[in-house]
C-alpha cells in the first residue's frame, strides 16, 4: 500500500458513493487505475465493504452509551455473545481486558430508554452486573 491508495482511500473513508471521476481527479490517476487500485484494496481486505452512516439522532436514538458488562461466573464468551446478541439496542460489543468482561456501545431514545435496556441487560441470565457511562459529546472521532 502506498501514499496513492492511501489518498484514495481517505477519500472513500469521507464519502463511499465518491465517483471514479473524482478519485481520478484527486489522485491524479486515471479512472481504470484508480478502479484496478480499488479492487486489490478489497482483494486484501483493506476494504472490507461500504456503509451507510446513519444519523442517530435524527432516527430519535441520540442517547449513546458505553456499559461495562460483568458476567457470572462460569459464564462462556459464547455465552455472553449469545446474551447480547438479542439485545437490538446494542451496537458493537468488546471482550476487554479491564475491569469489565465486555463492553457494550448501545443506543436508545432517552434515559428512560437506556434504563430499560440495563434493566434488561442485568436480568439476562450469564450477566452479573454492569456498569454504564453515558456519551456527552464527541471530543475526536477518526471512523474505523
Amino acid at each position: 500500500m502506498d501514499d496513492m491508495d492511501r489518498r484514495i482511500l481517505h477519500e472513500l473513508g469521507q464519502d463511499a458513493r465518491t465517483s471514479l471521476a473524482h478519485l481520478a481527479h484527486v489522485s491524479g490517476l486515471a479512472a481504470s487505475s484508480v478502479k484496478r487500485r480499488i479492487a486489490r484494496l478489497e482483494e486484501l481486505g483493506v476494504i472490507k465493504g461500504y456503509t451507510v452512516r446513519l444519523d442517530h439522532h435524527a432516527l430519535g436514538l441520540g442517547l449513546q452509551a458505553l456499559i461495562g458488562i460483568f458476567a457470572a461466573t462460569g459464564t462462556t464468551r459464547e455465552q455472553l455473545t449469545d446474551a447480547l446478541t438479542g439485545q437490538e439496542e446494542i451496537v458493537r460489543a468488546w471482550t476487554t481486558a479491564g475491569n469489565a468482561d465486555a463492553l457494550a456501545l448501545i443506543r436508545a431514545r432517552d434515559t428512560d430508554h437506556l434504563e430499560q435496556i440495563i434493566l434488561r441487560l442485568q436480568r439476562t441470565p450469564g450477566i452479573a452486573h454492569t456498569r454504564t457511562q453515558i456519551f456527552l459529546s464527541e471530543l475526536l472521532n477518526r471512523g474505523d
